[in-house]
């Protein structure tokens, strides 16, 4: 028992020795931290002193610099003195002290080409097409062309140019080709059936002596033949300022006159031809009220109209007609013919049924 205690006792005493022979760590930590803070200061003195130095080697470079600018400006001559004004020159175009804004285009040497003096310019109203089936806009005149637009039905086109099977149209401000058989010229397209009904009055002479004013009206039933040739039949009343009253009826043949034309517009000639008449009241002494007797016969006319589309189905006109009619009759027994020259103008209406 003494011997274990004996033993304790030594291995304390010896660990107590050394812990007492160890070195102080913190001591050791302490001083490496300040030598740390020590080492940051001088880096930290280093680098200001460095900043410093480098600010004034670049003051004293801009000085530098600024004095090499005052420099050049005080060698440059036109620093010195102010630019000189250039001359005022005279002005050709100066009449009276003031300048002529509008000189005569004849005078005027700025301009690149002349006109022909007394000409002027009138717009000429291009024709117009409009999609009857949907299409496309090509860039070229060939279906295999690079296609532009889709065109739909019933879209208007401003046409340039006719070429081959296509038109070279206008359309949302880009040019192409479209082809002919999608489209249908708008100009005046002349209908496959039509009713006109026309008034006028006028004068004449000839063998009647019972009349000053006479009034011809006409209503016909157009048939179109060709793209401008039309062919119809008309009924026609011819009144005279009694109460004589003529009616019958005809053939009509007309022609829209090419170069006569427009969008909206159309000039023709008709040439019509038939068969008049009608009862005619004849004074006889035995009779005061008269006697009726038949009397008529062939009448010709020509007429020159023009024409204003006002509706795709209606159409205004205006023209001059020339009539010439002889008719025979008998009374008691005795035969009797007379001839009338007439001439006057007349209104019209075109209804456009069918195209």
């Amino acid at each position: 028992m003494k011997k274990k205690i004996l033993i304790v006792f030594c291995v304390l005493t010896a660990c107590s020795a050394l812990f007492a022979l160890a070195p102080d760590f913190s001591a050791i930590s302490a001083a490496i931290t300040a030598d740390d803070d020590d080492e940051d200061e001088e880096e930290e003195e280093s680098s200001s002193e460095d900043a410093e130095e480098s600010e004034e080697e670049s003051g004293n470079q801009s000085k530098e610099d600024n004095s090499d600018f005052e420099d050049k400006a005080e060698e440059d001559p036109f620093a010195k003195t102010a630019p000189a004004k250039p001359a005022k020159q005279k002005d050709d175009f100066v009449q009276g002290g003031s300048k002529n804004f509008y000189p005569d285009p004849e005078e005027d040497d700025f301009v690149v080409e002349k006109r022909e003096k007394g000409v002027v310019h009138h717009h000429k109203e291009p024709d117009l097409a409009k999609v009857v089936n949907p299409t496309y806009l090509y860039t070229e005149a060939s279906v295999r062309s690079k296609k532009l637009f889709e065109l739909y039905e019933k879209d208007d086109l401003v046409v340039l140019e006719e070429v081959n099977d296509f038109y070279r149209v206008e359309f949302l401000g880009k040019e192409g080709w479209v082809p002919k058989d999608d489209v249908r010229l708008e100009k005046w397209h002349t209908y496959m059936l039509s009713i006109e009904l026309a008034g006028g009055v006028g004068g004449g002479g000839g063998d009647f002596e019972n009349f000053d004013i006479i009034g011809n009206y006409t209503l016909k039933l157009n048939v179109r033949a060709l793209q401008d040739l039309v062919v119809g039949i008309e009924g026609r009343a011819l009144s005279l300022d009694t109460d004589n009253l003529y009616y019958g009826g005809g053939i009509v043949l007309r022609y829209y006159i090419h170069g006569l034309r427009t969008r909206k517009t159309r000039s023709a000639i008709t040439a019509t031809g038939g068969f008049i008449g009608g009862i005619e009241k004849i004074a006889d002494r035995t009779r005061p009220n008269g006697i009726l007797s038949f009397f008529g016969g062939p009448y010709a006319s020509a007429n020159l109209d023009y024409f204003f589309r006002v509706w795709e189905y209606i159409a205004l006109g205006v023209g001059g007609d020339f009539t010439y009619l002889k008719m025979y009759g008998s009374f008691k027994g005795f035969d009797r013919s007379e001839q009338l020259f007439q001439g006057g103008a007349h209104l019209s209406v075109m209804f456009n049924v069918m195209r």
